[in-house]
């Protein structure tokens, strides 16, 4: 099994994503982090993957439970040259998402059958969210944050330190769950 979170590393590699190896029981998971969704996002309550539309932290507990390990997957973007961080911000985490859920589908080729992907902040596939049904279900993830995970301690746990919004490199950040 080590073999192909080897291939996975390589494969985010190839695909300009930095992967880093976690131990699903060792990603914190913290109810406060929920507040910056519900107090704090203005995109509270208006997409279908977001809260309150997700599952709740605790049962986010009991699923992540099952799992064994994950992948932290990271994507920088150069922003040295970008006017506005925020007007750009959501196609870069659009990109990043993109080759993230390539990744996610790689996994389960791989014989990864529950993988899931956490995707890098809320879903923007669509202009506006069609909150009575999902248009494309096959691609709806939800954040880490929406579901309690500290991802500055999570990052911390794989030995990373790094700042999320520089002048110069944007950082989008996912986990990759595998089993």
């Amino acid at each position: 099994m080590f073999v192909k979170y080897e291939d996975l590393v390589e494969k985010a590699s190839e695909m300009g994503l930095k992967a880093y190896f976690l131990d699903a029981k060792n990603i914190p998971i913290e109810n406060r982090t929920a507040l910056k969704c519900a107090y704090g996002c203005k995109g509270y309550g208006t997409r279908l993957s977001c809260p309150p539309y997700v599952m709740s932290i605790d049962e986010f507990r009991k699923v992540i439970a099952e799992y064994s390990s994950a992948l932290l997957l990271v994507d920088e973007h150069d922003t040295a040259e970008v006017p506005d961080i925020l007007e750009a911000w959501s196609e870069l985490r659009k990109d990043s998402f993109h080759k993230m859920f390539e990744l996610e589908q790689e996994a389960f080729r791989e014989g990864f059958t529950f993988a899931h992907l956490l995707r890098p902040g809320s879903c923007n596939e669509c202009e506006v969210c069609n909150l009575q049904k999902c248009v494309k279900p096959e691609m709806r993830r939800f954040a880490p944050e929406a579901v309690g995970v500290n991802l500055q301690k999570a990052m911390e746990n794989s030995g990373l330190v790094l700042e999320f919004c520089k002048p110069e490199k944007t950082v989008c950040v996912g986990i990759l769950l595998l089993e």
